[in-house]
């Protein structure tokens, strides 16, 4: 056995099935953005595939069980199109659609299966000798299926071209998140096709081939960190189709858009996506106007508007600052900051916005309700009123 080659399989093994775990759990939550987490839930499927297939050469395993031998090789192939897929998915394109394009990005899977079937017809006893051969030097190879560095050519190449068929196409999406992860995802699919020309590079000047595992490892723990540090990945602008979103608005104003009728699901769709940037801090931006908001999530500032409009039945102004009073009546009943510091911490620009705003909503000023906090024996938030 292979002790170093197994750990790195070993490795890449543990971190995929992070991986497979956490898609699938957004998978399972994200019902309206399936489309996306179906690729990259393919992706990461081939990943853990890709290192029980180095487990198992590295352990010798490929001996008594020789019936796996090259079996999951043209699945592999599919990871560079998994990839892309993923990105045109974050955009709210299929790309598999079209019967046309389902043939076109299946086809190298074809042609390495094609490739593969007088492999498999063997013996398993001749399985192993071939294998064991190519092992120790991929010249001694003889059948015609993808081995060595043909093999690893095709996966890098297929890089490549998905790469350049992204430039090609571009971004569709306005949101600054989904522009950024893009980015990273490219960067991916680079990685990908320079370690494949690495190592085939290698193996032509110095006649040494190394395990891919030992590039797989690093390029899943960039990955990992991508997924990790991105709790919610990004995702395209649900479509006007799709069943409207039940999205309770802070403050508790009635949901008037379901009085409206075709408006009403794309309009409920964006408010959500308005919502979840505000909850995840865009209120708290002393400088947040419509139009940065609306850059954030993708859309026109006419469209934010007429959601926000639509669906909370205030104006952009009255809507960020119930988000802002919120966060203000938190700190103010659970910190000891000073009223000050809460101002401008929950995004308002001026005290004196501050105050007219919180007697607006509150009725009274906010060092009054923080009295009446502190006065408040059950240590419930207490609203006027309440």
């Amino acid at each position: 056995m292979n002790y170093w080659t197994g750990a790195a399989a070993l490795v890449c093994l543990c971190i995929g099935i992070i991986l497979l775990m956490a898609s699938l759990t957004w998978f399972v939550n994200r019902r309206h953005d399936r489309l996306p987490m179906a690729y990259l839930l393919a992706l990461v499927c081939l990943v853990v595939l890709q290192s029980l297939e180095f487990l198992y050469h590295a352990s010798g395993w490929f001996q008594p069980f020789p019936f796996f031998l090259k079996l999951i090789d043209p699945l592999i192939v599919l990871i560079p199109f998994c990839v892309y897929g993923y990105i045109r998915a974050l955009q709210g394109e299929n790309v598999l659609s079209q019967p046309r394009g389902r043939w076109l990005h299946a086809s190298p899977m074809i042609a390495v299966a094609l490739l593969a079937i007088p492999f498999w017809s063997l013996p398993g006893e001749a399985k192993v000798h071939w294998m064991i051969q190519g092992m120790n030097s991929e010249a001694l190879w003889q059948p015609v299926t993808l081995f060595g560095n043909p093999y690893l050519a095709v996966i890098g190449g297929l890089s490549l071209f998905y790469w350049g068929l992204q430039n090609k196409h571009g971004i569709n999406s306005r949101k600054v998140a989904v522009k950024e992860w893009v980015g990273h995802l490219q960067r991916i699919q680079l990685v990908i096709a320079g370690s494949m020309a690495l190592r085939i590079t290698i193996y032509l000047i110095y006649d040494e081939s190394f395990s891919v595992t030992y590039v797989l490892a690093p390029t899943m723990a960039y990955l990992t960190y991508l997924l990790l540090t991105h709790a919610r990945p990004p995702a395209h602008l649900l479509r006007a189709n799709l069943e409207p979103i039940a999205e309770p608005f802070i403050g508790g104003q009635p949901d008037v858009a379901a009085e409206h009728g075709g408006e009403s699901s794309l309009s409920r769709a964006l408010f959500s996506e308005l919502c979840n940037a505000m909850e995840q801090g865009a209120f708290r931006d002393t400088a947040l106007t419509l139009r940065k908001l609306a850059d954030t999530c993708g859309t026109t500032t006419h469209q934010a508007s007429a959601a926000i409009n639509l669906c909370s039945g205030a104006n952009f102004y009255e809507w960020v600052n119930r988000y802002r009073i919120d966060a203000a009546n938190q700190a103010l009943a659970s910190t000891d900051l000073s009223v000050t510091e809460i101002c401008y911490e929950s995004g308002f620009n001026s005290k004196s916005t501050f105050n007219t705003a919180f007697r607006k909503i509150n009725g009274c000023t906010p060092t009054e309700f923080r009295k009446k906090q502190e006065n408040n024996p059950t240590g419930g938030l207490q609203t006027p009123g309440s």
